[in-house]
């Protein structure tokens, strides 16, 4: 038994500081041998049991990616080694390749000594929390001295997939069926020195777009580093100073992505759905004029797309809770305001490459700019800190904590709202404030961070 055994899995899989528990690679070792085991037994697949596997540009992404790799195929189960690849191809390659789920090693938005293990099913979704769990069971009891598995030829073997990159980008065109014409379109594209800085840059020359690209020349420790979709004032400088007609930027695992417009103003997950639902709408895409959003999404989102008649879902804060609510209610779309956008009829987790196609090809169909796609966006003041914190204590046991929320929420009088969690990856507190007057949002923040600092330390 693991003597430090304790919960493993936050809110996107397991993360932590590389080479410290948990996120060493005996755990990763023992992920392996977990997975295989659980996915193998939860896959209604009958060929011979595969896991799809790939990884980041972080320093530590080898070690944990072959750690990995040894506990599946000590399992008897064979892997398909994807290299660098951003961690929606993985998803989907699960699928694709018909295997019983995949892995991507990569702590996403995240500094690069941070490290993580995401897990997707075979279906190409983020694992259940009910499989999460039966993964966590199985590393907490590992047997490390005496475990033993498959002898001589049973032992799982390793494939190195041929061109996985090209197959990203060749599933990626075929969303497109007439193409898009991005000729003479200036795009500013940060990768963040991640896992899309191939991918990303080879689709959008393929399409004719004249790129300035930055992020794209990854070290091992610059993933995230003052780039990509945490930085998003980089996109804005480059675009304003080239006149572009567009800035992309993507987090260091390629889900997120964060858009800014030809002057420079930035596009937010929310924007980016308000986008994508008018579209879908209009194409009669958009399964029963709803959409799905997270908590944390703007609740000015809801009144712009009221006025044309779609609906607004809303779900706890993380993509997995996003695409469980579009299966479970045959939604078409739905994301959240940091930048994951779903569009589950081509993909079950996010994708912010395929995203950003999406938007590019209905600026070039309508002839709009990004701008003016945007315009009519609602929007409430809203301001989101971080707090760093030394326990997180539940939040119904801190002392006048909740007598402090009636009373604020109280006087919003149903224009505005707090939203208080913490962070499942990081010892943060994370405090949301809404309200359609801003100089309300900074006075009950700062009531609240107060009373949080003092009774969280």
């Amino acid at each position: 038994m693991n003597p430090k055994a304790k919960a493993l899995f936050g809110t996107d899989g397991i993360r932590g500081k590389a080479n410290l528990y948990p996120m060493t690679p005996q755990i990763a070792l023992a992920a392996g041998v977990a997975a295989a085991k659980v996915l193998t037994a939860h896959c209604p697949l009958k060929n011979k049991p595969r896991i799809v596997v790939g990884r980041d540009t972080r320093i530590s992404s080898r070690m944990l990616e072959y750690a990995f790799i040894s506990g599946v195929v000590a399992r008897g189960v064979d892997v398909f080694e994807l290299g660098v690849i951003p961690s929606p191809a993985v998803g989907n390659f699960s699928k694709i390749y018909e295997a019983i789920g995949g892995v991507m090693v990569s702590a996403s938005h995240n500094p690069y000594d941070d490290n993580g293990l995401k897990f997707f099913s075979y279906e190409g979704a983020k694992l259940s929390i009910e499989l999460e769990k039966e993964i966590e069971r199985e590393i907490n009891s590992f047997d490390w001295l005496g475990s033993e598995g498959p002898t001589g030829s049973q032992v799982g073997k390793i494939f190195l997939a041929a061109n996985p990159l090209q197959d990203y980008q060749n599933l990626l065109k075929s969303f497109f069926p007439g193409g898009i014409n991005l000729k003479g379109l200036k795009i500013v594209l940060d990768t963040a020195n991640g896992a899309s800085f191939e991918a990303a840059p080879a689709i959008l020359d393929h399409y004719g777009a004249f790129l300035y690209p930055f992020g794209k020349e990854p070290n091992g420790i610059n993933i995230n580093l003052n780039c990509g979709s945490m930085f998003p004032q980089n996109i804005q400088q480059v675009v304003r100073m080239a006149g572009a007609d567009v800035g992309i930027a993507l987090d260091g695992d390629g889900d997120r992505l964060v858009l800014c417009d030809e002057n420079g103003e930035l596009c937010d997950g929310d924007d980016i759905l308000s986008i994508l639902a008018s579209d879908f709408k209009k194409k009669e895409k958009l399964a029963k004029n709803t959409i799905a959003v997270t908590v944390m999404s703007n609740l000015g989102l809801d009144e712009t797309l009221a006025e044309e008649g779609i609906k607004v879902l809303r779900t706890p804060v993380g993509d997995r809770n996003v695409a469980d609510a579009l299966a479970k209610e045959g939604l078409s779309l739905g994301g959240e305001q940091s930048g994951h956008i779903i569009p589950f009829h081509y993909s079950r987790t996010a994708d912010g490459l395929l995203t950003a196609l999406m938007v590019l090809q209905i600026m070039c169909s309508t002839g709009k700019s990004l701008a003016s796609l945007r315009k009519n966006r609602l929007r409430y003041p809203q301001k989101l800190w971080n707090i760093d914190i030394a326990q997180k204590k539940p939040l119904e046991e801190i002392v006048g904590l909740k007598k402090l929320l009636d009373e604020l929420q109280a006087a919003f009088n149903g224009k505005g709202r707090v939203l208080l969690r913490y962070s499942g990856t990081e010892p943060k507190i994370r405090l949301l404030v809404e309200a359609k007057d801003e100089e309300q949002v900074h006075q009950v923040g700062q009531k609240l961070l107060n009373f949080l600092k003092e009774a969280l330390g």
